[in-house]
């Protein structure tokens, strides 16, 4: 189970780390290249409810092996892609396959062990998860390097043989649903995730028409599945489980971790690569020794948990959440590395650590028929929050930063726009080539930001503070929801 959730973090860094090669393979436009990074992410968010629905119908070990051989099959379809439609069709169809390998490896941990021993299986599932998933993409990157392009395509179809091997023989079968698909259902949440994260993540380069107009189509399919939800007598998913004061603490911590996790591997970046024109490979390597220590926090908060009790461990990751976010508003440009990677720690383990009693309180909260939709349900609310946490901290980010800049830009014909891009270019995450009325040209992006350091670090503490309000609410309802004495029962 753990390295089949390790597949589904580490193949979208793989590609995303070499797509440069890729483009330059497969002669990929730039909004293309853009768009098969991101694309196995879309699909896995839009196939993970319904993921886990049929593993509820017709069993998730089944489901589990069909996730298996759909990231092998894919995986080597993207390897020998001779162009890029077939490079899409892979990329999509490999989002659907991991998206019954998240949404199902949980709940297969929650079906096999008992209530008693679940949440030390929890923990080593994800510690094993998180140890399994560092060294992945290196060994991608160096077989792109070294081999070329192609062959970092076949570090999921090796991983995923292992994991299909050790499954089928260990893995037991679990209980069905005796219950219908809900086709419409799980359409019109497919939309609403779909829709959701492509125009969430759209919102970093400001509020426009093609970030928006996807929202709201994904608000509005939302509204309508959970009408169709309320009134059907098969749903995919049995609302009711909200109404569990415990599941929605559970479902905040997993939202505010997810959100910061990936909005601070932002402001990561941001501060080494901007800020002190550092290598981005440097939080590469900084994220390995960061990862070791969020796997074995991970493995430790089972045993935590079943000391001190779901509430207090997840509190204390949310602190320590808090804490790394905290730390980012003493840093400035001529901070120790190891100053800061004591925050890039911090986030790490926060993570890890509010993972295993989240996941404990979600799927404690599951009967026994809804448990791969309950995991489904952690899943997607972690991709929608970690698609939130970049967008809004890169908008408020760039705004702050602009905003504080263009006091030293007001004797230059430099626009407030032209001012964005330029902070876009010069940390990496803009193209300049694709063409606009405001795109400047890389050298010039760097001639605008150079000497803004101090306008940068600002936004950075401003920001630090700002988001710190997130780990704070999110503690605040697990004291209140989290009471003590009450069971996953009260629900029912």
């Amino acid at each position: 189970m753990g390295l089949g959730y390790s597949i589904t973090a580490a193949d979208p860094t793989i590609l995303s780390a070499n797509i440069s090669e890729v483009r330059a393979g497969l002669e990929l436009s730039p909004s293309t290249a853009s768009f098969v990074a991101s694309l196995a992410t879309l699909t896995l968010a839009a196939a993970v409810l319904g993921a886990g629905a049929l593993g509820d119908l017709y069993g998730m070990r089944r489901m589990f092996t069909v996730g298996l051989f759909g990231a092998i099959g894919f995986g080597l379809l993207a390897a020998a892609a001779p162009n890029s439609l077939v490079l899409i069709v892979a990329r999509a169809g490999s989002g659907v396959a991991f998206a019954f390998l998240l949404g199902l490896s949980l709940a297969i941990i929650n079906a096999v062990f008992s209530p008693e021993r679940r949440a030390s299986a929890i923990a080593l599932y994800l510690g094993a998860g998180f140890a399994l998933t560092t060294p992945m993409p290196a060994v991608g990157s160096l077989l792109a390097e070294h081999l070329g392009w192609r062959t970092g395509f076949l570090v999921t179809p090796v991983a995923g043989l292992i994991a299909l091997a050790i499954h089928l023989r260990f893995v037991p079968e679990t209980l069905r649903a005796p219950r219908r698909l809900d086709v419409a259902g799980l359409a019109l949440v497919a939309t609403a995730l779909l829709a959701l994260v492509y125009g969430i993540s759209g919102l970093q380069s400001g509020f426009h028409a093609k970030a928006l107009v996807p929202i709201l189509v994904g608000v509005i399919a939302g509204v309508a599945f959970v009408m169709r939800e309320s009134r059907t007598p098969d749903p995919a998913l049995d609302l009711r489980i909200f109404r569990s004061g415990r599941f929605n603490a559970a479902v905040a911590a997993g939202a505010t971790f997810n959100f910061l996790t990936g909005g601070s591997t932002i402001l990561f970046a941001f501060y080494l690569v901007t800020v002190r024109a550092e290598s981005p490979a440097l939080l590469g390597l900084l994220l390995v020794p960061a990862t070791v220590l969020q796997a074995f926090a991970a493995t430790s908060s089972g045993r935590a948990t079943e000391k001190f009790g779901d509430r207090t461990v997840l509190v204390a990751g949310l602190a320590l959440l808090l804490a790394g976010l905290l730390a980012l508003t003493v840093i400035d440009e001529h901070t120790s590395l190891v100053v800061f990677f004591v925050a890039v720690a911090l986030n790490a383990i926060g993570g890890a650590v509010v993972q295993t009693p989240q996941s404990t309180i979600m799927m404690s909260s599951a009967p026994a028929d809804l448990g791969g939709s309950v995991s489904a349900v952690k899943s997607a609310v972690g991709q929608a929050g970690y698609s939130l946490g970049p967008a809004l901290f890169a908008l408020i980010g760039t705004t702050l930063f602009t905003h504080d800049a263009m006091r030293r830009l007001s004797q230059t014909d430099i626009t407030v726009d032209q001012a964005r891009e330029a902070l876009r270019i010069a940390h990496g995450t803009s193209v300049a080539s694709t063409g606009g009325a405001n795109i400047v040209d890389a050298q010039r992006a760097r001639e605008i930001v150079a000497g803004a350091e101090a306008s940068m670090v600002e936004a950075i503490h401003t920001l630090s503070l700002m988001m710190a309000v997130v780990p704070i609410a999110a503690i605040v309802l697990a004291l209140v929801l989290l009471r003590p004495g009450s069971t996953e029962q009260e629900h029912r």
